[in-house]
């Protein structure tokens, strides 16, 4: 027999046969693998993009948390000068995490156009770390000054604060020019997760009632002259005003009663502006009054229709 008809036998055959098997089971298998790990590293791919959105989304959280538990609080005093307000500026972090140096920054600008800057001066109360000290820079007004939101005079600092923990400043704000202004307070702090700039603001007003010398006295003898005798304005609006807010506006001694001819006096360094009750209200809730002034007293004039406005919004409607 011949050496084809024995590689044609049945035996060989079998042979052959078993290697395809193996060769396609080991080919099904390999595709089998490939398939497991394809599915795997898609699996682990679409897990790792779920936890990186959960990561993001968390974090998205915390800096959400973080920045609704950082409160900000302006609060503004009338000071002993004419012309300079002090303005009690509180910033308390409520969340768990502490502000490691964050920047918190003033603006400050005129309602209405100006040539003369802000001046600051100020000074804080508290631990070391606590102490909002705020570098001093004065700027001249921009003549572009129409959009309320563009500041002439900033001021910022940077300060940490801990968990639970407040930082407190006290800021003198000094105008060349007697005038309302505008307010902006605003803390900037990087996210511990993202390491993005968060920040946290508030908008405030500081009016002229604050920003000037406001006293009562019982008659015109009593008043200080600041620049002549008071006299009436007869091209002034009469106004209304509520006896219980002029008392605390004006510093109306308890003791003191409220009636015709006392006055509500509104003091610069060199002018005064006068309110003289004229009549109570039969409900003695109310009193009219008429404006008075000393001497031409043209800074004070000048800003009569916005004094007019402050006391009407605080208590009444002007006649």
């Amino acid at each position: 027999m011949s050496n084809s008809s024995k590689d044609s036998s049945p035996e060989a055959g079998g042979r052959a046969h078993e290697a395809s098997d193996i060769v396609q089971g080991l080919s099904s298998t390999a595709q089998t693998i490939g398939s497991s790990l394809q599915a795997m590293q898609q699996a682990l791919v679409g897990n790792m993009q779920q936890a990186a959105q959960m990561t993001l989304s968390m974090n998205q959280m915390m800096e959400e948390l973080v920045k609704r538990s950082v409160q900000l609080r302006v609060f503004a005093e009338r000071a002993a000068a004419a012309r300079t307000t002090t303005l009690r500026v509180t910033v308390h972090n409520r969340s768990p995490i502490p502000l490691q140096q964050a920047r918190v920054k003033l603006w400050f600008g005129a309602r209405q156009p100006r040539d003369q800057p802000i001046r600051l001066k100020v000074g804080g109360a508290g631990a070391p770390d606590d102490v909002l000290v705020f570098e001093h820079i004065v700027k001249q007004l921009p003549a572009e000054f129409a959009d309320e939101d563009a500041p002439f005079t900033a001021t910022e600092q940077a300060v940490n604060i801990g968990s639970g923990a407040s930082a407190e400043a006290s800021v003198a704000v000094e105008v060349g020019t007697l005038g309302q202004l505008n307010g902006r307070i605003a803390v900037e702090f990087v996210s511990p997760g993202t390491g993005q700039l968060l920040a946290v603001g508030h908008r405030f007003g500081i009016h002229l009632l604050q920003l000037l010398d406001c006293s009562f006295a019982h008659n015109q003898a009593a008043v200080q002259p600041a620049n002549g005798e008071l006299h009436p304005l007869p091209d002034a609006q009469s106004i209304e005003v509520d006896i219980g807010r002029a008392r605390t506006q004006f510093a109306v001694p308890p003791a003191q009663g409220i009636s015709p001819g006392c006055l509500l006096v509104l003091s610069t360094k060199s002018n005064q502006l006068a309110l003289q009750i004229i009549s109570i209200a039969d409900d003695a809730q109310t009193a009219a009054c008429k404006w008075m002034a000393s001497g031409p007293a043209p800074d004070l004039l000048a800003v009569l229709p916005q004094l007019t406005e402050e006391l009407c919004a605080q208590t009444c409607v002007s006649k």
